[in-house]
């Protein structure tokens, strides 16, 4: 079965390399194709397509499963281990020093994105370069969280936060976590982002963190609750590297394991952590749209003929009565496209039930399905914002001057697109659809090994699977077409 882990592996990176659609939606000047999109399109739905073919072929067996989601323990010795907790001191150390100065930069600093460098550690630094990081090398958020040192450190001066007042209701699951996600990504796209903003923003989550801890005590708040938390952890599912705490925040244990594996030996136990992983892949896909000149106009050609006997020609006095309405417009759609992805991904799995017969429910199929998700998740976030990171951390030195007193300008932010005109655009345009490609097709190899732990016999298996191929098929195609929409 190892055998044919490899081979599919092998084979599945081989075939990305077939003709792949780029991206027109980095660059504010057009992006001729170099060959007719539907060639890409070709591409994409064949490579797919024959992954699934590959796997039914050379991959058969509940026992495969288990076998790739093994993992090895390092051999770490007593220097190894003494340099680990040096390391992990370090970067704790880092990031309480981070988290302040963010905060106490936004009140002191000037007021100017361009002049202060706290958006900079927050939104790039922090949200795009530690969620990368961690897909690499695990999750070591758990390891030097700020908010966690904060607690630590508050014990110690005999406030007791480890002990939970109220026992943390398991029928909330992560639903604390998702709304906080569904927040943080609603300031990034339609609240003016200044360095007090976000300065008041980040003492309001600690001030709710600390709340939270002190009622449902530090380890159910931390792991259920902290948006961070259970984004990071998601994200470090990925990684070849699984790291163990001890209680007292120390490292336990080290394994490696195949990549991607532990998407496969761990199971979300609660559907918010469905609904997480969806807005995960459909804010991106989001703020991929919402600017575009087609979700623009969506809303102003239909609601000017609409609504036209009202203003007769005067489009001046229209534009004034509908702009509340079309920002109302925009953050609704946020709120609307993860329950969208929900229904469309509930209904596929509604087709595998039917056809396979299964006796699973559709919430506990939805569920053993739900991290197959993640590397498509991912792999569009990085298409997304990629570009925006390369840029960005090539002015680091300028854009963090201001930090130590330097009055060197640095580029605006939020995230709103990069100046990607200092990229090559075609490198841009293969390395983005690359990835994307690359990323659905590890999600049908992991869709593949969870069904042969729920469908006995190849002939199921097989059925089961032709609605997820078709499921990521779409997800594929509706991900590429959105990197090709102009803006507006």
């Amino acid at each position: 079965m190892k055998a044919g882990w490899l081979r599919c592996s092998a084979v599945a990176c081989l075939l990305t390399a077939l003709p792949i659609l780029a991206s027109a939606h980095s660059f504010s000047t057009p992006y001729v194709l170099p060959i007719p999109y539907w060639m890409y399109v070709y591409g994409c739905v064949a490579t797919l397509i024959v992954t699934f073919a590959v796997l039914g072929v050379f991959v058969s067996g509940s026992a495969a499963t288990e076998q790739v989601a093994q993992s090895t323990p390092f051999d770490v010795g007593v220097g190894a281990r003494r340099a680990a907790r040096c390391l992990l001191a370090l970067l704790r150390a880092g990031a309480v020093i981070a988290l302040s100065v963010t905060i106490i930069g936004g009140f002191v600093g000037s007021e100017d994105p361009a002049a202060n460098g706290s958006l900079t550690l927050f939104w790039v630094v922090f949200l795009l370069g530690w969620s990368y990081l961690t897909a690499l090398i695990g999750d070591l958020y758990p390891f030097i969280n700020p908010w966690l040192t904060l607690v630590a450190g508050l014990e110690r001066l005999g406030v007791p936060l480890s002990t939970a007042r109220v026992r943390y209701p398991q029928s909330l699951g992560c639903w604390p976590a998702f709304l906080c996600y569904l927040a943080l990504i609603w300031v990034e796209l339609f609240v003016m982002q200044t360095p007090m903003a976000l300065s008041k923003l980040l003492l309001a989550y600690s001030a709710m963190t600390l709340l939270g801890v002190a009622v449902f005590g530090k380890r159910d708040w931390f792991e259920q609750a902290d948006v961070f938390s259970v984004f990071f952890s998601i994200l470090g599912k990925m990684a070849p590297v699984l790291y163990s705490r001890n209680d007292d925040g120390s490292v336990h244990d080290v394994r490696y394991r195949r990549p991607f594996s532990g998407l496969l030996s761990n199971r979300p136990r609660h559907v918010s952590v469905l609904l997480f992983v969806l807005f995960m892949l459909s804010s991106t896909a989001y703020d991929g749209i919402y600017d575009t000149q087609l979700w623009t106009a969506l809303f102003w050609k239909n609601m000017l003929g609409l609504l036209q006997p009202l203003w007769g020609e005067d489009l001046g006095k229209a534009q004034l009565m509908l702009m509340d309405l079309f920002l109302i417009y925009r953050q609704v759609g946020l709120l609307v496209f993860p329950f969208l992805y929900l229904i469309f991904f509930f209904a596929t799995l509604l087709v595998t039930k039917l056809i396979t017969r299964s006796s699973l429910s559709l919430r506990e199929l939805a569920l053993r399905f739900t991290y197959s998700l993640v590397p498509i998740a991912f792999v569009y976030h990085f298409a997304h914002y990629y570009t925006f990171l390369v840029v960005q951390f090539r002015e680091l030195p300028k854009l963090l001057a201001p930090l130590f007193g330097s009055q060197a300008a640095m580029p605006t932010i939020p995230l709103e697109g990069p100046p990607a005109g200092a990229l090559a655009m075609g490198v841009v345009w293969h390395t983005q659809v690359g990835v994307v490609l690359l990323g659905h097709v590890i999600s049908v190899v992991l869709a593949h090994y969870e069904a042969l732990r729920i469908f006995p016999g190849r002939g199921r298996l097989l059925l089961s699977q032709l609605p997820l191929l078709i499921l990521m098929v779409t997800y594929t195609l509706l991900g590429l077409w959105i990197l090709t929409l102009p803006l507006g």
